[in-house]
């Protein structure tokens, strides 16, 4: 069954918006660490050789000052690219959570969700499961059914046995209310 692929890449934005954070906050800190040390470390030993030379310190500067303008936005570049590239990835994450969550929705409301997700999408092996539970949910129920129709065609003398049937009687015709109202549309 073919599954429409999602037009929005924000699905769950608190997943998404955390994992999206916390990689831009690596990458500054990453850039940040990387750009020092190498600023630092080419200088140290330039200024040492030039320390002697006159005009040193107004090559520093200016040197400084066009490192960190570049260095700025390679960070802003990398920061963007990284922000998009963790959006995409976390879309795959996100979008299949979301489904999960509407299909155990429509399990609790009756009805009988498509178990699908698109492909490349992660969690694959947890809708399985979900699908592999909603089967068993369909086999417990239709038992169920069985059972309240034979119970309506047998003479049962315990009054327990019989309060407990018809309260899963009960709870039967609920949900499949429900179904039929959603078929209908509500």
């Amino acid at each position: 069954m073919k599954v429409q692929g999602r037009l929005r890449l924000w699905i769950d934005r608190e997943i998404q918006l955390r994992i999206v954070l916390y990689a831009l906050i690596s990458l500054a800190v990453a850039c940040a660490v990387v750009s020092v040390v190498t600023f630092y470390s080419i200088w140290s030993d330039v200024g040492y050789k030039l320390l002697r030379t006159e005009g040193v310190e107004e090559i520093y500067n200016a040197s400084m000052r066009r490192f960190v303008i570049t260095n700025f936005f390679v960070i802003l570049l990398l920061g963007v690219l990284t922000a998009l590239g963790m959006l995409i990835i976390t879309h795959r994450i996100a979008g299949p959570a979301y489904r999960i969550r509407t299909i155990l929705k429509d399990l609790q409301e009756g009805k009988t969700p498509t178990f699908t997700l698109r492909k490349g999408d992660a969690l694959k092996p947890v809708m399985e499961e979900i699908e592999k539970l909603a089967a068993k949910y369909d086999e417990i129920g239709k038992s169920a059914v069985a059972v309240i129709e034979r119970w309506k065609n047998a003479e049962v003398k315990d009054m327990s046995l019989n309060l407990a049937l018809k309260e899963l009687e009960n709870k039967l015709v609920y949900l499949s209310l429900l179904d039929e109202r959603e078929r209908r549309g509500k």
